[in-house]
C-alpha cells in the first residue's frame, strides 16, 4: 500500500485494519512526504512489517516480492502526476512505476485540494491511469460523509478484485 501526504494518510490503520481483518498481509510503502505524516513503529507492529520510509540503497534489497494487490490511498495530487510521468524517484514511485509493467491489480484512491485537481493536465492523468489498467475510485472518495466516520475506507475495500 502507498501513502501520499494527505489528511487521511493520519488515519491509514484504518484501512490497514480492514485490509487484515480481510486476509491481506499489508506492507505499506509512504511517499518521502507521507513519512512525517505516519506513526511509522505502530504500523510496523501493527503489520509485522518493516516500512522503508527513504529510497533504496546500492546494495540494499528491494521488497522481497511483488505484491498481489497495490492500492495507493491517498494518492496526491504529487504522486499521481510524478507516476503518469513515469519519474521513479523513490520506492513508492518506483513500486508504482512497475505495477503496470508486472499486471498487479492497482487500486487509485485520488485525494486532492480543489485548487490542484482544478489543474488541466490532472483529469488526464486520472484518465490514463484508468485506460492502462488502474481501478479508481471518486475523486475524494474517502472524504468524510459526516464526522461520525473520519474516512469512507470502504470505497476502497469495495474494489478489491474478489478474485485475488
Amino acid at each position: 500500500m502507498v501513502v501520499c501526504a494527505a489528511p487521511p494518510a493520519a488515519a491509514v490503520s484504518d484501512l490497514v485494519e480492514l485490509l487484515m481483518a480481510a486476509g491481506w498481509t499489508v506492507q505499506i510503502v509512504p511517499t518521502a512526504a507521507a513519512a512525517g505524516w505516519l506513526d511509522l513503529p505502530m504500523l510496523e507492529a501493527l503489520t509485522g512489517n518493516p516500512i522503508p520510509n527513504r529510497t533504496r540503497r546500492s546494495g540494499e534489497q528491494p521488497l522481497d516480492s511483488p505484491p498481489d494487490l497495490v492500492i495507493v490511498a491517498p494518492a496526491t495530487f504529487n504522486t499521481i502526476n510524478k507516476w503518469v510521468a513515469g519519474i521513479n524517484d523513490s520506492r513508492a514511485l518506483n513500486l508504482l512505476n512497475t505495477t503496470f509493467g508486472l499486471r498487479i491489480p492497482t487500486i487509485v484512491s485520488p485525494y486532492a485540494k480543489a485548487v490542484l485537481a482544478a489543474h488541466p493536465g490532472f483529469d488526464r492523468n486520472l484518465a490514463l491511469l484508468t485506460a492502462w489498467g488502474a481501478l479508481l475510485t471518486e475523486r475524494d472518495a474517502l472524504r468524510p460523509e459526516d464526522a461520525t466516520h473520519p474516512y469512507r475506507w470502504n470505497v476502497i475495500m469495495d474494489l478489491i478484485p474478489a478474485d485475488l
